[in-house]
């Protein structure tokens, strides 16, 4: 996945993916795990944006409160 320039590797987005399959979430958590493995300050937030997107459209969470669940 390309954001903004920055290819998003598949061991981050696997770990992105395993932390929205752990629990409760929200978009910062995301991000934050994101930006730990490497990915810039200014596009952790469309990285995790994305993920989302994706996850919703494919019906593997949904929204809860504030933040989200898995299915």
């Amino acid at each position: 996945m390309n954001v903004l320039g920055f290819t998003v590797t598949s061991a981050i987005e696997a770990a992105c993916l395993e932390r929205m399959r752990a629990g409760w979430f929200t978009a910062q958590s995301i991000a934050d795990t994101a930006n730990g493995l490497g990915v810039p300050w200014a596009k952790d937030y469309r990285v995790a944006d994305r993920l989302i997107q994706r996850e919703r459209k494919a019906g593997h969470i949904v929204r809860h409160g504030k933040g989200w669940l898995p299915v």
